[in-house]
């Protein structure tokens, strides 16, 4: 049956995508679509520390400390990787910028602001290292080499295999400039998937000619939530898509069949997370259910200077909702592998917001450079990992100010 009406699981980025282009390539009415979500920041960075108080997971963990604005991550995009997203923008009006599209303003800001990272690297007692000395020997070359080139359809020689097992004939490359820079610019560590090593590497291969200095990084003029987000979700309320807020899709009906083969859902179980109450859906023949089965920051909590972020030990809303999918079809892979080790793929960050130029200036005096050029990162003096190695301790991003359309004067 030809299907008439979508209903989106979260309101992250790939769905909204998805309503965009059934809008405007398929020519479906928006109010035909709509969204069941806890927020619509997804993973996406921007939101005021009292708006992120607010949101599902942290609503139980109060803080002492609302003020101020929470920047934990970003991408840091490349025209020639990011392909389908400037589409995606160019086809939405800016919210901020008049008379531009989202990717207009994009490519307007980063024209003006070209990033070149002049410290990406920097250690105690030697102020900035040469980035460009990438520092790796013939063997970590051709374990490199041995991971890119291989063919797809060995990558299952890569299953259960870390970084740190792949490279235990040669642990050299975790002491290099090269693992320093690729570490803190995609977020891996040394007992990370290889697998998906090699897949970073594919996709941003043009990274390797520029990891140095980060040129070629192209940057959103304010947070990505306001240049990225609000864009899509503006537009999208303008089409009469509908945004069913504060709730969590908690189970899926499907349809039975003889075989049980059938992935075809008829209805939804959700809470209602304000008023603590359980809701059904019905899904007729006519809605599609699009729902995105990872987050990175699915679990994610929040702290302040006085309160640690308390750990979560829920399995997440998305990778739950996938592993109930899970339960009843063989063949949609395994959410334990993604969720289930918690200390190979949880990672913490941290924002200053300040009130004078005190911390801006000392920053930019050591690293030389204004902000918004850089991903500078720390390395240790002494060693600090399981291997006995030195490596990165903190990586400091100072972005382009104003970061949020709502920073006060001088904050």
């Amino acid at each position: 049956m030809l299907k008439k009406k979508a209903i989106m699981i979260g309101a992250g980025l790939a769905n909204m995508a998805g309503a965009v282009y059934l809008i405007q390539e398929g020519n479906w009415n928006g109010k035909d679509i709509t969204f069941y979500a806890l927020d619509t920041h997804g993973a996406n960075d921007g939101s005021t520390a009292s708006e992120a108080a607010e949101e599902y997971w942290n609503k139980s963990h109060p803080m002492e400390n609302t003020k101020g604005f929470i920047a934990r991550g970003g991408r840091m995009l490349n025209y020639r990787t990011y392909v389908d997203l400037m589409d995606l923008l160019d086809r939405i009006p800016s919210v901020t910028e008049p008379g531009m599209t989202a990717a207009e303003d994009t490519r307007d800001f980063d024209s003006k602001h070209r990033t070149y990272d002049k410290a990406r690297l920097l250690q105690g007692g030697k102020g900035i290292v040469d980035g460009h000395k990438l520092g790796l020997n013939n063997l970590d070359r051709i374990l490199l080499s041995r991971l890119v080139m291989m063919p797809d359809n060995q990558e299952e020689k890569l299953d259960n295999v870390t970084i740190a097992e792949y490279f235990e004939d040669s642990p050299h490359i975790f002491q290099t400039n090269f693992w320093y820079m690729w570490e803190t610019t995609f977020a891996f560590r040394t007992q990370s998937s290889a697998q998906e090593l090699r897949r970073y590497m594919h996709q941003m291969i043009y990274e390797f000619t520029q990891i140095e200095h980060l040129v070629g990084v192209n940057r959103t003029r304010y947070n990505q939530y306001e240049s990225i987000m609000l864009p899509l979700i503006k537009y999208l309320e303008g089409q009469g898509c509908n945004f069913v807020m504060n709730r969590r899709v908690t189970d899926f009906e499907f349809k039975d069949t003889p075989m049980q083969d059938e992935i075809t859902v008829t209805g939804l179980e959700m809470e209602n997370i304000e008023q603590g109450t359980v809701e059904h859906v019905t899904v007729d023949d006519e809605t599609v259910v699009f729902f995105t089965n990872g987050s990175i920051t699915d679990s994610a909590t929040l702290g302040d200077f006085n309160t640690p972020a308390p750990e979560n030990m829920d399995y997440g809303a998305a990778s739950s909702l996938w592993k109930k999918a899970c339960e009843r079809f063989y063949n949609l892979g395994n959410p334990d592998k993604f969720f289930n080790d918690r200390d190979a793929s949880e990672w913490v960050s941290f924002t200053l917001t300040t009130k004078n130029h005190i911390l801006l200036n000392e920053i930019t005096r050591i690293t030389t450079q204004v902000p918004g050029n850089a991903l500078n990162s720390f390395i240790s003096t002494e060693p600090i990992t399981p291997l006995g190695h030195k490596d990165v301790n903190m990586s400091i991003v100072v972005h382009h100010q104003p970061h949020f359309t709502t920073q006060k004067a001088n904050e």
